[in-house]
């Protein structure tokens, strides 16, 4: 657990539980079924003796602020503020901060003493599904100046659709594979597009190839399932991936110049991949710096520009 600070929220599981519980309210759902999964999503922080009080603060918390404070989050964390020993390990590594921490708890107390305010209205976002259809092709001009820096000025990045992922907070957007042309000319066909290059869009070292873990399984498990997969190695030795997302998540933040090029079928995959095993593990790219951060991949990764490629197996 990174912690930065004293208060409620400096601290990444706080965070965490923060933005979940939200998600789930913003999505219609009741405090009810939202507490019941926050709760089941995170038993590996509830079965931690430091991390569990503060689950419950914030949830408590957060519930106070929005007038649905449950009595069995109030009385669970009533009972972790009322802990003689809650302070022991800020204690032993800062008492100044211990101290504040201290004033920060007693004051959570009082406020979940304190009568609940009226219950907040609850906006629910709009969500969004991009129409893109599978095997869709488009291309995006090259035209700023890091293009014209890196020499890819007049050139086209390419997405081909090969599916779709959730965003948050519940859009659905394409998940596409990317490729570069040469000489500024677009393809007019499947043979044509299966000619040019596909841009890598992340690398794993073989030596972290398991990497994540789920913290609601045994470390152990996990390693002995993802032990039976087969992972593709390119001559360095690494795992290349190639599927990248794109926060579409309004038609009005989609470029318009942009240029469909039709719907192809029998496109070649890349040589040597590495599907993700989890939707949120695909590189998520926004419109905003999507053209910079694809030029850097391409420079780091097809280009072998990152310093990772300095020894070969």
């Amino acid at each position: 657990m990174g912690t930065w600070k004293y208060g409620i929220y400096d601290n990444d599981v706080a965070q965490d539980i923060k933005e979940e519980y939200i998600d789930l309210l913003k999505r219609g759902m009741n405090s009810t079924d939202a507490t019941k999964i926050v709760i089941s999503r995170n038993q590996d922080i509830l079965d931690d003796i430091d991390e569990a009080p503060i689950f419950w603060f914030v949830l408590a918390d957060i519930q106070w602020e929005y007038g649905i404070l449950e009595d069995a989050v109030k009385n669970t964390a009533l009972n972790y503020l009322n802990s003689d020993d809650l302070l022991d390990q800020w204690e032993c590594v800062n008492p100044k901060l211990a101290m504040k921490r201290k004033e920060v708890l007693l004051s959570l107390k009082e406020k979940l003493l304190s009568t609940n305010p009226s219950p907040k209205k609850i906006s629910i976002p709009k969500l969004y599904q991009c129409q893109w259809k599978i095997g869709d092709v488009y291309a995006y001009p090259l035209l700023s100046d890091y293009a014209k820096e890196k020499g890819h000025q007049g050139e086209y990045f390419l997405f081909y659709k090969i599916g779709e992922r959730t965003c948050h907070p519940g859009h659905i957007i394409p998940v596409v594979w990317a490729k570069i042309t040469k000489g500024g000319r677009l393809p007019t066909n499947v043979d044509e597009f299966n000619e040019l290059e596909f841009i890598q869009t992340r690398t794993t070292l073989y030596e972290q190839r398991f990497f994540p873990f789920s913290g609601n399984r045994p470390i152990e498990e996990q390693i002995a399932e993802k032990s039976k997969k087969q992972y593709n190695r390119d001559e360095y030795g690494h795992l290349p991936h190639h599927q990248m997302a794109i926060a579409n998540t309004s038609k009005r933040i989609i470029p318009k110049n942009l240029v469909y090029l039709g719907n192809f079928k029998g496109v070649t995959p890349p040589a040597i991949d590495n599907p993700p095993t989890h939707e949120m593990h695909i590189s998520l790219f926004v419109w905003k710096t999507l053209e910079n951060n694809l030029i850097d991949r391409y420079h780091f990764y097809n280009l072998r520009e990152s310093q990772i490629y300095s020894k070969k197996l």
